[in-house]
């Protein structure tokens, strides 16, 4: 317990706070640090009453101490008061000039949060806290309290914000025309013109996703799911030159989806099976485009020496509201291995075959794909760094360019991925994307190039 002198002196500091200072003697005289120094005693002796007590004298002295408030919320918490706590922690994380006392201020109203229930809450005053830590040592402990405080709390959101200058945003032709397709009246060439040609702009994204974790059993995780993402697309001055009638919104697009997925290991197996539910609605131009249902089954196996499998199955549903008859049926088949090196970089190859199977003859196909992807494990001089390498074959055989052998396509595309982690704004990084992709077909109207560049930001933790 307190020695009796130094009892007497805290009290003696209370009364003459709540008497006025013309009541202030001369044993009451002590400089707050000392005071603070009691208080913090008082509460590793376990009485939160007198700390808290010690805490308002010395705020009635000054406002302003946020030493005092601090010690005031963590009494206040002690006394199961954890609503005023907070507001006490609040109000210092608001007022303080101090890097150190701001951090230790969110995370203490993170921690008191989460201990309350308020998950989603604690998170965001997690990302303060990482605005205010003081150095690195102190953001890696608030990204660890993150990732803990993300996998108690069924409710998992992302959000995503991306800028894109883009020299084909609409997906046109960069060839100067193609081949007549039997239309004699129409010459043996055909030129491309307008808004067929290649078309540069800038594409800027906005979404949000939300994920409602129901609680899970020993074997098996269900999750409800709801997306929605908006595109809006601003044409460049050279695109108008080429494109007159065309305009921005021409190419807007959105989507929103909704969906149940469940994932499930036996107890004594070492196979994860996955399975999900999706529904959509897309538009495009500023009209409706489609419905879709698709149904998803998977299967992950960790292999040894560090390397996983993976086969997914997906079917699809499209119903298109633009043109009945372009609805089709969409079936794939997915294999995958990913290897984790000595230096802890993993690469991943994967294997596809789509079918799609519809009533017109200009969208039926079949397709292969082969992806190479590469995620470097440590910072390049502060930056995440990764990339994908991705081939597809597309076969049309009943496309009306070519009647007799169809229209087939080839299509390349190199994707970078760039993230300056050093570079954080409320747990947030920017990001870099880089793409570069082709298609080569036979029939010079599907024949495009693209590079686009994306800037954006993504959750550090």
């Amino acid at each position: 317990m307190l020695r009796p002198l130094r009892f007497r002196l805290v009290a003696g500091l209370i009364a003459a706070a709540l008497l006025g200072p013309t009541q202030i003697r001369a044993e009451d005289a002590m400089t707050a640090q000392e005071l603070r120094r009691i208080g913090y005693a008082m509460m590793a002796e376990g009485d939160a009453r007198g700390a808290e007590a010690l805490a308002e004298a010395l705020l009635a002295r000054d406002a302003g101490d946020t030493a005092a408030l601090m010690l005031r919320a963590q009494a206040r918490l002690k006394l199961g008061r954890a609503g005023s706590a907070r507001a006490d922690a609040r109000e210092v994380y608001r007022i303080s000039d101090k890097q150190q006392a701001r951090f230790g201020a969110a995370m203490f109203v993170a921690s008191s949060l989460v201990e309350d229930g308020y998950v989603t809450r604690g998170q965001l005053w997690l990302r303060l806290a990482a605005q205010a830590a003081p150095d690195d040592a102190s953001r890696a402990a608030v990204a660890k309290d993150y990732d803990f405080v993300r996998s108690r709390n069924p409710w998992l959101w992302n959000f995503n914000l991306r800028a894109n200058p883009s020299s084909n945003v609409n997906d046109g032709s960069t060839e100067a025309s193609y081949t007549n397709p039997g239309i004699p009246w129409l010459g043996p060439e055909i030129e491309i013109t307008g808004a067929q040609k290649a078309l540069s702009g800038v594409e800027a994204t906005a979404g949000f996703g939300v994920t409602y974790r129901l609680p899970p059993t020993a074997t098996t995780m269900t999750a409800l799911h709801f997306r929605a993402e908006q595109t809006k697309v601003q044409l460049s001055s050279e695109a108008k030159r080429i494109a007159p009638g065309a305009l921005g919104r021409d190419y807007d697009s959105a989507s929103v989806e909704a969906g149940i997925s469940r994932r499930w290991r036996p107890e004594t197996g070492q196979t994860t099976y996955g399975f999900g539910a999706y529904a959509s609605h897309d538009w495009a131009g500023g009209y409706d485009l489609s419905n879709a249902l698709r149904l998803e089954a998977q299967a992950d196996r960790p292999l040894g020496n560090g390397v996983a499998g993976m086969v997914a199955l997906s079917a699809e549903r499209q119903w298109r509201l633009d043109s009945a008859v372009r609805s089709a049926d969409v079936v794939s088949l997915t294999f995958g291995v990913q290897r984790q090196l000595a230096n802890q970089d993993r690469l991943q190859l994967t294997l596809g075959g789509r079918v799609t199977a519809t009533d017109s003859p200009g969208l039926r196909n079949n397709a292969v794909t082969a992806r190479l992807a590469w995620d470097k494990a440590r910072p390049l001089a502060g930056f995440s760094v990764g990339g994908a390498l991705t081939f597809e074959a597309r076969d049309y055989p009943d496309s009306p360019f070519d009647l007799r052998d169809g229209r087939q396509d080839r299509r390349m595309s190199l994707d970078i991925s760039i993230q300056h982690e050093d570079v954080q704004f409320y747990g947030f990084s920017p990001t870099l994307d880089i793409r570069a992709a082709r298609n080569h077909s036979d029939v010079g109207l599907y024949s495009s190039r693209g590079l686009g560049v994306t800037l954006g930001i993504q959750s550090s933790f």
